[in-house]
């Protein structure tokens, strides 16, 4: 009976440090997320950093149980987490107003937390998410001064506001998923909802200074009976990252390759894993490869007048831990320096 309990107790121990519930409070509000670190974390190991964001009406416990992603980053050796949007919603100034919140700086603490307490590699941090939560990753990847080296969207492109205002301070790697047949955030853009993804492409591959017209490739349609087939579209030549679409002809509001009770609206396609594919677009992505050579002069000409912890005290550069960067030109940038 003794060596039962203790079995137990330590298959608890280990659950318990695998998967983490955390709450902060950011801007006098209470915001929680949960994270999976995988078996093989160490504390010396600087892993990557995968955010995953949910659809409106879901949390982030209701996505990890969806999604699968743990048992990804089990296998490849990552750090997964998935924030809870306030009133199951994200800012992501969408058309029709949802949430105020200060949803950036939510995510950005996050990513220092993760590097503060697991020493997640900052420069291979990536951003998912669904509807709701694509349109927040869009956001994030536009208007952030934190380099995200990738984000994967599924059935959210970016509402009218940030389209306008997109001015992203970081080259970046896209995927976005989406079907022609989504009822809720239309293949062709919206009033309701925003651009569609043919502009959303343009804007991205605009910006990465990709070429004009991405190469096709028709996907293995392996499932008949879901009324729906891939399509890959790959945009070639982009000097400032890589640009990736694929079309889901068809389908509707879903993640392809899953079925399940949190799911979206209309047909799911089952032609291949969206999680998985996911992943392996991200995973060797990383902001040093990605820095464009023009953003690299940038910097070295921008003259640091001043640096402080996140508390505003000034300290030494040479230090491993979160830091602000104040620059003559009054800009400011957060890094986290590695010894």
């Amino acid at each position: 009976m003794r060596k039962i309990l203790a079995i137990l107790l330590l298959f608890n121990c280990v659950f318990s440090f695998a998967q983490n519930t955390q709450v902060i409070t950011h801007n006098g509000v209470k915001r929680s997320f949960i994270y999976y670190t995988p078996s093989t974390w160490t504390q010396s190991e600087s892993m990557p950093l995968l955010i995953v964001l949910h659809g409106l009406t879901q949390d982030g416990g209701g996505i990890m149980d969806f999604s699968g992603f743990n048992a990804i980053a089990e296998k490849n050796n990552f750090v997964v987490c998935y924030p809870d949007g306030l009133n199951r919603a994200w800012n992501a100034n969408m058309n029709v107003s949802i949430s105020q919140a200060d949803d950036i700086g939510f995510i950005e603490e996050i990513t220092l937390i993760m590097q503060k307490q697991l020493n997640t590699n900052p420069n291979k941090q990536y951003l998912c998410g669904i509807s709701n939560g694509g349109f927040m990753s869009h956001k994030i990847a536009c208007e952030s001064s934190q380099c995200f080296a990738g984000i994967a969207t599924i059935a959210g492109t970016m509402s009218d506001t940030v389209f306008q205002k997109c001015n992203p301070s970081h080259p970046n790697n896209i995927l976005h998923i989406h079907g022609t047949a989504d009822a809720i955030v239309n293949y062709n853009g919206s009033s309701t909802t925003g651009v569609s993804v043919d502009q959303l492409m343009k804007k991205w591959r605009t910006y990465l200074n990709c070429g004009l017209t991405p190469k096709k490739e028709n996907m293995p349609n392996t499932n008949r009976l879901d009324l729906s087939y891939p399509e890959r579209y790959t945009y070639t030549n982009c000097k400032n990252g890589s640009l990736e679409h694929i079309k889901i002809v068809g389908g509707g509001h879903q993640w392809p390759g899953i079925i399940g009770l949190l799911g979206g609206v209309g047909t799911i396609n089952m032609d291949f894993n969206s999680p998985q594919l996911i992943w392996d677009f991200l995973k060797d992505k990383s902001c040093n490869q990605t820095l464009a050579i023009e953003e690299l002069k940038v910097i070295k000409t921008k003259k640091i007048i001043q640096v402080t912890d996140l508390l505003g005290r000034k300290v030494s550069i040479n230090t491993n831990k979160p830091l602000l960067y104040f620059y003559e030109d009054g800009s400011v940038e957060r890094k986290f320096h590695l010894n």
